[in-house]
């Protein structure tokens, strides 16, 4: 199949500001993709960043030419090393839930991302490849009127490093920062639902010693930080962190400790995380048979997921008898999701106040102060893409109010003037 690069002006651009349009060329689906649907269509390698066009790019498939459809975004797998997007043009399983997707009125993409140097030391590490995962689900919904896409309604699918990439996207808090210029930023990295097969449980390996194989064949042996250098050799290791010194770095450098934290998966779990669907096919007995996709690393997310208390976790973890599907494969789990979707604005669709309502300091730390025409205002808290995260009720102007038990983040404030009936839209920021 031939490849259409859609390089063009936008692209050069798009690092620094957001353009207002971008024209993908989309072309009649492959009679071998099978899809029984009128008019199905897609597009090849839509860039979404300028920093290496090669990799930062997407194919998306739409059910119709015209529509604005539910999203599965799926990220590829192959260790942060290898693969592309292109995978899905070749690939029977990905075509089958392309198939699925576009006979149930959902569009799916493809995303691509930088690797890490398999060939040489790398500077950066698996935060590059996380934060490309970011930036092309920001692009998405900024530019979803192009692409025709329901920017309330978007979901993820990976394998292998894409499933850590989409669960990672999944459990943090949300990314979108209003201090960019470029607004693409400004877009909210909530989904509604996230599907993983053979995912790693945290992107912090010393998690894997001390938290998922701990004591892994009942005899109290841990599978140790050396032993997986060992396994995976010192310049892969060292590379995953952006260059080492020696693997035993990572537990005294502050600044790899805060890496470490970033990407650490298990840590950033809470209640209002997506519903998430895990597999875990993997058969291997020692941690050393199949390090990256052992089942002990679905054990350890569907437990995070119960701990933290989120809507739903389905998971079929075959080698520990694990199955809570209810026959419902992940595909269908996303279908359903997105049909039943919790999320309902972007940030760019909330309207701040107007200047006569404020509050101080902000960004804020831990307590605001509120202040307004009136002497006092309904407040509820309500999260970067619209959700109620607190009713505080009945705040009077000038009172001092504590926020410290929320993560860092976007917020806004809904503050009813119950007298005039007004309502007003405040943005703040938590850090």
């Amino acid at each position: 199949m031939i490849k259409r690069f859609l390089i063009c002006v936008f692209c050069i651009s798009l690092k620094f500001s957001g353009a207002s349009q971008i024209a993908p060329e989309f072309s009649p689906i492959p009679a071998n993709f099978n899809v029984d649907s009128p008019y199905p269509v897609y597009a090849l390698d839509i860039a979404y960043d300028s920093t290496d066009m090669n990799a930062q790019r997407f194919h998306l498939f739409l059910p119709d030419s015209v529509g604005s459809f539910p999203l599965v975004i799926y990220i590829h797998g192959g260790g942060y090393i290898s693969n592309s997007p292109d995978i899905v043009l070749s690939s029977a399983e990905r075509m089958q839930d392309i198939k699925f997707c576009l006979e149930n009125g959902i569009a799916f993409a493809s995303i691509g991302y930088r690797l890490i140097n398999n060939n040489g030391p790398d500077n950066e590490g698996v935060i590059k490849c996380l934060s490309d995962a970011k930036r092309g689900l920001q692009f998405i919904r900024y530019y979803s009127d192009d692409l025709q896409i329901d920017p309330t309604k978007i979901a993820l699918q990976g394998s292998s490093a894409g499933a850590s990439s989409s669960y990672w996207l999944g459990v943090r808090s949300d990314m979108a920062d209003v201090t960019f210029d470029n607004p693409i930023y400004h877009e909210t990295t909530r989904v509604c639902a996230v599907f993983i097969s053979g995912p790693q449980s945290s992107l912090d390996l010393y998690r894997w010693e001390t938290d998922v194989f701990q004591n892994f064949d009942g005899n109290g042996t841990n599978y140790t930080l050396d032993s997986m250098e060992n396994l995976m050799g010192f310049e892969r290791a060292s590379n995953f962190y952006g260059g080492l010194d020696s693997v035993q770095q990572i537990l005294v450098d502050p600044n790899l400790i805060q890496y470490r934290l970033d990407v650490d998966q298990l840590s950033h779990f809470s209640a209002d995380d997506p519903p998430m669907f895990v597999s875990s096919q993997s058969n291997a007995q020692h941690p050393s048979q199949d390090l990256f996709h052992h089942a002990f690393h679905g054990r350890e997310i569907q437990n995070a997921a119960l701990s933290a208390g989120i809507s739903e976790i389905k998971a079929n973890i075959p080698l520990l008898n694990i199955n809570t599907t209810d026959n419902e494969s992940g595909m269908q789990f996303l279908a359903r999701h997105l049909n039943n979707c919790s999320i309902t604005a972007s940030l760019n669709d909330l309207i701040p106040a107007d200047d006569n309502i404020s509050i101080y300091p902000n960004p804020v730390d831990d307590r605001f102060t509120l202040k307004g025409k009136s002497n006092h205002y309904h407040v509820e808290i309500l999260d970067a893409v619209g959700q109620v995260k607190d009713n505080l009720g009945k705040i009077t102007k000038g009172a001092t109010v504590d926020i410290s038990y929320l993560q860092n983040g976007i917020y806004f404030l809904r503050l009813e003037d119950k007298s005039s009936k007004r309502i007003e839209l405040l943005k703040f920021i938590k850090i």
